[in-house]
């Protein structure tokens, strides 16, 4: 992955599948290896490395102002990522999907026996990303080590699937990659492009390789039979997404109550006494454990389930009131912010791909 998702190599040309960013100078961030992009949808920084031949391990800090779709493909492989903060939805083609949140990962490795390159699909909601990615593109050019550890996952049922599959690391290892990819206090993905927006990048080249080792070693270590650490769930079920280990059952309520019945006039006094927690203490744990706010939350549920609707065929302003807006153009504003286009446009389309 190059960027966030939605500008991986193809596997065959190692050609980037979307416009290169807009490169804002910096001779400072460009010395240490980071550089600050700008995207149509995010902005943020980036940084490349290249642990050893066709490994591409990609760190980015992004701030993504309009929640976009995005779609890859590469004949052979593999891709990993493991969020650090906010939140990434992965799926395949058969529609089954995964939805990560931070200390979660994703590995998608296409089908041997297929001629046509393997599509993975990203969806990438509003806010904050941070997150590492692997991708290894040439299997022939790896080290014994890395084909060994491609062999065994192969003969794995699970693998070798036209869909994602989720992994989670080992705590030592979340830490330390959290605190790699992270920026000083006082200084977010757009602060000031003179100044290195990260302390991720000054360890050497081997470290570098130990780490994306680490990282397609906790991968690749799923057993045959075992429960997915992110269970995929079919595309229709659009506002439940996994929950993380280490969630406590209170803020699970919470965010399964605002899944639920995501139109609701929640105060967040109420969610709190769910919760079992004073409000401050809740709106900062649940930013913690999903990787959002809650009314980040709230709304792209709101949003998902106004999809949905959409593509029944339910009217616009059926749809604005099913999803608790009581003036259907406050929702097509709202639509129009979530997903780049217009409720009318998004109906349209639907209808011509049916």
């Amino acid at each position: 992955m190059a960027e966030p998702l939605g500008d991986m190599a193809d596997s065959q040309t190692t050609r980037r599948v979307m416009a290169s960013p807009q490169q804002r100078p910096s001779s400072l961030s460009e010395r240490q290896g980071w550089r600050a992009a700008k995207y149509p949808h995010c902005e943020g920084q980036v940084h490349d490395l290249h642990p050893w031949r066709d490994a591409h391990l990609t760190l980015c800090d992004l701030e993504v102002s309009r929640a976009y779709h995005g779609q890859h493909q590469f004949h052979e492989g593999l891709y990993l990522c493991l969020v650090l903060e906010g939140r990434l939805t992965l799926s395949g083609l058969d529609g089954a999907r995964i939805d990560l949140f931070a200390g979660q990962g994703g590995i998608f490795r296409p089908p041997s026996t297929q001629s046509a390159p393997a599509t993975l699909k990203s969806y990438h909601p509003q806010g904050r990303l941070r997150c590492i990615s692997l991708y290894l593109e040439d299997e022939a050019s790896q080290s014994l080590q890395v084909r060994r550890g491609l062999a065994n996952w192969d003969a794995l049922p699970c693998a070798r699937h036209s869909q994602p599959l989720g992994w989670t690391p080992g705590r030592w290892l979340h830490q330390q990659l959290d605190e790699r990819v992270r920026a000083p206090d006082g200084e977010g993905p757009q602060g000031d492009c003179d100044t290195p927006a990260f302390t991720a990048c000054e360890g050497d080249m081997l470290e570098w390789q130990g780490i994306a080792l680490q990282l397609l070693g906790a991968a690749l270590k799923r057993r045959a039979g075992e429960a997915q650490d992110v269970p995929a769930s079919p595309a229709s079920s659009l506002v439940s997404p996994s929950r993380p280990h280490s969630v406590c059952r209170h803020l699970e309520a919470v965010r399964q109550r605002l899944a639920a019945v995501p139109h609701g006039a929640y105060s967040l006094e109420e969610l709190a006494r769910v919760a079992c927690m004073s409000p401050s203490g809740l709106r900062q744990k649940f930013r913690q454990a999903f990787g959002q706010s809650l009314g980040s939350y709230q709304r792209e549920c709101r949003m998902r389930c106004a999809e949905q609707a959409l593509r029944r065929g339910v009217s616009i302003q059926q749809v604005a009131h099913q999803v608790g807006y009581a003036h259907a153009c406050n929702f097509a504003t709202a639509f129009r912010r979530h997903f780049g286009v217009s409720p009318q446009e998004a109906r349209a389309r639907f209808h011509r791909v049916d």
